[in-house]
């Protein structure tokens, strides 16, 4: 059930990848995800609703943190896209997996053998689906960094999730993380162009499916895993969403999958399949 979850997670945020990359035409990134995350903690709240951890002073401070690692990750992925290509964000975003063990050893935490072979079998196959492209070609190297300060930062959120729905209670800790997303695009959206929110139906269906599905929904799964899985077995799992966003990309935009993107596919489903007891 843990797998099955993680693998719904990865898929929809997959299919909402191919929603997000029209609806990012008409609205930038940052308000984009304000708007995304505003709705997506307001559907959150109800989850609070008589649960005892969510009126406990460390579900806040540990949601906050969650908060600041999860907008470190969108906020530095999105900076870097303005000096790197996108197939290059991708790879070195989805590398991320290799970072989790990395992560979890630096808390004191050392990942399995098993995990560390899961993981290579990961992370290779990812490689793969960002290579089906010219990944390696353009950008600079300073939105490399940026990105690969990105992927740090999800691995972290992986590692800290994994940390705190152990010793807590994972639904308690979805708005507050959520709501400090949400109040950092926010202020961070204020910086740029001002927005009209004359949106087409496109940019309202995207922000709405990407609110209820691939936020609110998505890590409800997530954290409801990492109470059962470890911060490793987590990431290989979700290293599955470039293979979703291929597949989705060509089935619903036409996009070439090339036979390099199938190979990693093969490799990510065999990490996830390492870890089976």
């Amino acid at each position: 059930m843990v797998t099955l979850a993680l693998l719904l997670a990865s898929a929809v945020w997959g299919w909402t990848f191919v929603l997000v990359k029209d609806a990012l035409q008409e609205v930038g990134p940052l308000w984009f995800l304000a708007l995304r995350f505003t709705l997506a903690t307001l559907l959150a709240l109800p989850l609070l609703w008589g649960r005892r951890e969510a009126r406990r002073r460390r579900n806040w401070r540990w949601g906050a943190l969650l908060g600041l690692a999860l907008f470190g990750g969108y906020a530095l992925q999105t900076w870097g896209l303005v000096f790197t290509t996108a197939q290059k964000s991708g790879l070195i975003t989805g590398l991320s997996v290799v970072l989790v063990p990395l992560v979890a050893w630096a808390f004191g935490r050392r990942p399995s053998g098993r995990a560390w072979i899961g993981v290579a079998l990961a992370g290779s196959g990812v490689a793969l689906l960002a290579l089906g492209g010219d990944a390696l070609a353009g950008g600079s190297w300073w939105g490399d960094v940026l990105t690969a300060l990105c992927a740090i930062a999800f691995a972290l959120h992986l590692v800290l999730l994994d940390r705190y729905a152990k010793e807590g209670d994972p639904q308690a800790l979805l708005a507050p993380q959520l709501a400090l997303v949400a109040l950092l695009s926010l202020a961070g959206a204020g910086w740029q162009r001002e927005v009209t929110f004359a949106f087409s139906s496109l940019v309202w269906i995207a922000l709405g499916v990407t609110a209820a599905l691939a936020t609110t929904g998505a890590f409800a799964l997530v954290l409801w895993a990492g109470r059962r899985a470890s911060a490793a077995r987590m990431a290989i799992v979700l290293s599955t969403e470039p293979a979703f966003a291929a597949l989705f990309g060509w089935w619903l935009l036409g996009e070439v999958l090339l036979p390099v993107q199938l190979a990693g596919g093969v490799l990510v489903m065999a990490g996830i399949l390492s870890q089976r007891s």
